[in-house]
């Protein structure tokens, strides 16, 4: 949970007094141009960065994986194994059994070897109800469903391309099963089928996440609720990408309305100002508009960005 959280880039403002609460299973889509905070958002919420002022509250013990654009080196694992080891607590589960058998062969108090037998038990159960939640046959599903093929899982990662290693990463993402999936343009690597895939493994596993997307179709049938950064701020809508579209198409009518309006009202006051600054006997009325025009708001309306068109023949 965001709470009054603000960042700035380079002089500017991205974004300020942001509240924004993640309940669980809660799907948003996070929208705006290019460059005013959607990546930075998820990067705070993440834990890779922190907000300049405000705080970032998590629930304690809340499992977050986060899907950037950019990944780092990763190689070095066979594919499947990398998936598979990129659960937490696996490798500390499996140490923990390690020691506790080496320690058992050395013990020579009775009363030790049975604590450490009991401890064993315990661990071995710990690690197959893991292996249950975290199979071997689930992570090759998944894998498939990402387009891998059998001989690519014993592929080191490191071999893979740029595109391939996003869906290794995502492979393991969507493993891990956590609380919360921070996707940073997921579908940018996939193809048709492959977007298919997952779109249909998150309404099945239905975890909460926040999406970037420029995939609209996608987008509009994963979320329920927006994050959009406009030019007036962080704006939060209910319901998928279409009914925010529709929501902010109205409110941009209305925004330009109340803009025309004052300054239709601010022209009407600076000319009475102009005509009748010199006269005496309207002074008091030249004072009143002078008054009105500095009580007059101003409206922020949308701005306008310079587009390159360009076509290929």
């Amino acid at each position: 949970m965001l709470e009054n959280a603000g960042l700035g880039f380079g002089g500017r403002t991205l974004f300020s007094g942001l509240n924004l609460r993640i309940g669980e299973g809660e799907r948003i889509g996070v929208v705006g141009r290019n460059g005013s905070g959607k990546s930075s958002l998820l990067k705070i919420v993440a834990g890779t960065s922190e907000p300049e002022d405000g705080l970032v509250r998590r629930s304690r013990g809340v499992r977050i994986g986060y899907l950037p654009q950019e990944l780092d080196a990763v190689g070095g694992r066979p594919l499947l194994d990398f998936v598979l080891e990129s659960v937490p607590g696996l490798a500390d589960l499996e140490a923990m059994l390690a020691r506790v058998i080496e320690d058992l062969d050395q013990a020579q108090e009775e009363s030790e070897q049975l604590a450490l037998s009991e401890k064993l038990v315990e661990l071995h159960e710990d690690l197959a109800h893991f292996e249950t939640v975290y199979s071997k046959h689930e992570a090759h599903r998944i894998l498939a469903g990402l387009g891998f093929s059998e001989p690519d899982m014993a592929r080191d990662v490191g071999e893979l391309s740029g595109g391939w290693r996003m869906r290794a990463v995502l492979a393991g993402l969507l493993f891990q099963k956590p609380d919360l999936l921070l996707l940073d343009e997921p579908t940018n690597h996939l193809d048709v089928p492959t977007v298919a895939w997952l779109a249909d493994f998150l309404k099945s596993h239905r975890p909460a996440f926040l999406l970037i997307c420029h995939d609209r179709e996608f987008l509009n049938e994963q979320v329920s609720r927006i994050v959009s950064f406009e030019v007036e701020g962080v704006r939060q809508y209910g319901g998928n990408y279409e009914a925010y579209r529709a929501a902010r198409t109205e409110e941009l009518t209305v925004l330009d309305r109340r803009a025309a309006n004052v300054a239709r009202e601010r022209e009407q006051a600076e000319r009475f100002i102009r005509r009748f600054r010199a006269q005496a006997t309207k002074a008091r009325a030249v004072q009143s508009r002078i008054k009105a025009l500095e009580r007059l708001d101003e409206v922020t309306v949308r701005e306008e960005q310079a587009t390159l068109s360009f076509r290929f023949p």
